[in-house]
């Protein structure tokens, strides 16, 4: 029997992997819930059933010929519209490039299709602000999923898609997953080659975004940042900085804080009490508090707003702006020496009733776009309006295995209301 949409992933990943599901049939099954949830949500950009069926009697065919799997063999996956697969559209919410198709795939597709992924379907970024066409939430049509990488994490939270491929520049990966429910990963700055971004982007003309998973356990979150992660020869950004595992990260006396805000900003007591909750688990594990005491959220806020209209500063006012991105890096650098992890908000409070996505909404993930530093927002259940609570955990650069391991110990602690795994992935 196919394995209904929504399960456990890394049970689905272990049936496809062993040929006890064909991935033919777990594929058309993702695509039905992909068209349901679409119809609830708008989430969906473009399908292509007839090549994602394709891809994956390939797959089954190749397993039965006795090649061997792939570590994602047969797992559904979405895409952002931001992130090129050869033959979908790809308009980079762009109404000049509707009928763009690319003849490539962004590196990170290319390494997951290699891993065996099959693309169904490509997601809605941002979309419409308001009518018929807006992006809905899962949970309560007349709330705001956030964005940018919003159909990713609308769809992933509906168990409509195991695994979504999302983008972050200040947020957009974790604010939604924040909003909907689910975990939402932003690697570390240089980790991931973001070869095939649409919009272009690179380590000199946008340092921050980055290229990311979202999904409904950590388990599959390192998963495939294992094989997304690593120089593509194309983008210079990325360093050959070895991925450490999880089980590498050695916690055990590591160091945290948590900081839920500065004023003018502030969070809700259920989103402190989120992050409380979460630091609770973390001293359970043998983590020691400490304190947080270095600018964080107004200086991060304001070079941010100067990054965005940059190309109407002065020569002066770029230069300006530069020294003071560069000098914040420094402090977070000389801050973080003595904290391994910071616990804060994703957001200053849960799914708002529909409205336009305002630049404090991403004031809590800012920071880590500006230090390049990897961040996970982290489900931590609902709230008392029903509404999913997160925090975000945010580790030093290339401490991507510290910061999943963190994660994998706040879910696992059974605090955290998700559908998190703290066990095998099984691949």
């Amino acid at each position: 029997m196919t394995p209904e949409p929504g399960g456990e992933p890394a049970a689905l990943l272990r049936a496809l992997r062993a040929g006890e599901v064909a991935a033919v049939d777990v594929a058309g099954a993702h695509l039905r819930a992909l068209r349901r949830a679409h119809a609830a949500t708008n989430a969906v950009a473009a399908f292509d059933d007839e090549r994602a069926l394709a891809d994956a009697d390939r797959l089954d065919r190749a397993l039965a010929a006795g090649v061997a799997p792939g570590r994602l063999h047969g797992l559904p996956v979405t895409v952002k519209d931001w992130i090129d697969e050869e033959g979908f559209p790809c308009a980079g919410a762009s109404v000049d490039q509707l009928d763009r198709r690319p003849l490539a795939d962004a590196t990170v597709v290319a390494r997951l299709r290699r891993a065996g992924v099959v693309v169904l379907a490509k997601t809605v970024p941002w979309g419409p602000q308001e009518g018929a066409g807006r992006v809905r939430h899962p949970t309560d049509p007349d709330r705001s999923p956030g964005g940018s990488s919003t159909g990713e994490a609308v769809l992933v939270a509906d168990g409509a898609s195991p695994l979504g491929i999302g983008s972050d520049s200040g947020g957009s990966i974790r604010l939604p997953a924040a909003w909907c429910g689910v975990f939402g990963l932003k690697p570390t700055a240089g980790l991931v080659p973001t070869t095939g971004h649409f919009p272009r982007v690179g380590a000199l003309s946008d340092g921050r975004t980055q290229i990311g998973p979202l999904a409904r356990s950590v388990d599959l979150l390192e998963l495939v940042l294992q094989v997304i992660a690593g120089p593509d020869g194309l983008d210079a950004g990325v360093s050959p900085v070895p991925l450490r595992h999880s089980s590498e990260a050695g916690l055990v006396g590591a160091r945290f804080a948590v900081t839920t805000g500065e004023p003018p900003w502030s969070t809700t007591p259920e989103l402190e009490d989120a992050a409380e909750r979460a630091a609770g688990a973390l001293s359970g594990a043998g983590l020691v508090r400490t304190g947080w005491s270095a600018p964080w959220l107004g200086e991060a806020l304001d070079i941010t707003r100067r990054y965005w209209s940059r190309a109407e500063l002065s020569g002066r006012q770029a230069a300006d702006q530069l020294w003071d991105w560069d000098r914040f890096r420094r402090r977070y650098l000389q801050a973080s020496e003595h904290v391994d992890l910071l616990v804060t908000p994703v957001t200053r409070h849960t799914a708002p009733r529909h409205r336009a996505i305002v630049a404090d909404d991403f004031v809590f993930t800012l920071p880590a776009n500006l230090t390049g530093s990897p961040a996970v927002a982290v489900p931590m259940g609902p709230g008392r309006a029903g509404m999913p609570l997160a925090v975000q955990l945010v580790g030093r650069p290339w401490e991507d295995h510290r910061v999943l391991a963190a994660a994998r110990l706040v879910a696992a602690s059974g605090i955290s209301g998700s559908s998190g795994s703290s066990g095998s992935s099984g691949a």
